[in-house]
């Protein structure tokens, strides 16, 4: 007779056996072959040739990498803060008391659920110069056609403001969780007191959910930082490389001019810069909560 503990270990073993097949097949072995790699000189045509820390020490001369590195960064200071603004009133208004909260929570996520391709094709064309219909409105209106897509001006804020649309939702979710977990007897009590809701919500709403705030901070600095899908089918990272970022910078030199060490050692210094940064967020804003 075995020992039942035995028994639930192997039963525990064999159910998560596919999972961590799966895991370590399309997660660990890549994660660890992009590293081997990127110390490598590889084109995929002929072998791989050893060169040491050449890939990374080349990418710091690199003014393409500076350039797409700084317009990441662009994008996740221009997102980021908007992105969780947002969200965290949109989920006022669907926790509220309003009789449409049900109809606004719907509308609100709905786009959240459309793949990037979608979204992205649907701004492009609203967004089009001479047959988009925000120019076409903008000229019924007697007002001279903008260059959404096309200015270096305007290209990275129009892809914002498609991104602010698509994603707010997401935010939303995680800031309704958090509202609803804060219970109604405080803010009762502190209706009985005379506040209003602007100091409900300021001194009540917002320093409760500060570890959901903390959260979607994150959450949303490392989605940010790998913006790729929306900027590559609405720019192109046009006009004259103004919107590249650092993900397509990656796929081009590995899948445009073969470099694939060359792209891995960019995609490890884009995970160690999203690691400092979202570590250097839970540390500090864990201790200023504290």
């Amino acid at each position: 007779m075995g020992i039942p503990g035995n028994k639930d270990l192997r039963d525990g073993i064999l159910f998560s056996l596919p999972f961590m097949i799966i895991f370590a097949l399309f997660m660990i072995f890549p994660l660890v072959f992009g590293l081997i790699i990127s110390f490598y000189k590889w084109d995929i045509l002929s072998s791989p040739s050893f060169i040491g820390l050449k890939n990374y020490l080349d990418l710091f001369k690199d003014e393409k990498f500076y350039s797409s590195l700084w317009h990441t960064l662009e994008f996740v200071l221009i997102t980021t803060p908007v992105l969780l603004f947002l969200g965290f009133v949109m989920a006022l208004m669907v926790t509220g008391k309003s009789p449409l909260k049900g109809l606004m929570e719907t509308v609100f996520f709905v786009p959240y659920i459309f793949s990037m391709t979608v979204v992205s094709t649907l701004w492009a064309w609203l967004m089009q110069k001479d047959f988009g219909f925000f120019n076409q409105v903008i000229k019924l209106c007697g007002g001279t056609g903008v260059s959404w897509l096309t200015s270096e001006k305007n290209a990275m804020w129009s892809v914002s403001l498609a991104t602010f649309w698509w994603t707010a939702g997401f935010n939303m979710v995680l800031f309704t969780a958090g509202i609803k977990q804060i219970s109604k007897e405080i803010y009762e009590s502190a209706v009985v007191d005379g506040a209003s809701y602007l100091q409900q919500v300021f001194h009540i709403t917002i320093p409760l959910v500060s570890s959901t705030t903390v959260l979607c901070l994150i959450l949303q600095v490392i989605a940010s930082f790998n913006v790729f899908g929306q900027v590559y089918v609405m720019t192109g990272g046009g006009p004259a490389g103004s919107t590249r970022v650092l993900v397509q910078y990656i796929y081009e030199a590995g899948f445009k001019y073969f470099k694939m060490g060359y792209s891995a050692a960019m995609s490890y210094i884009l995970f160690l810069i999203i690691m400092i940064i979202s570590v250097l967020q839970y540390v500090l804003l864990g201790k200023k909560k504290d």
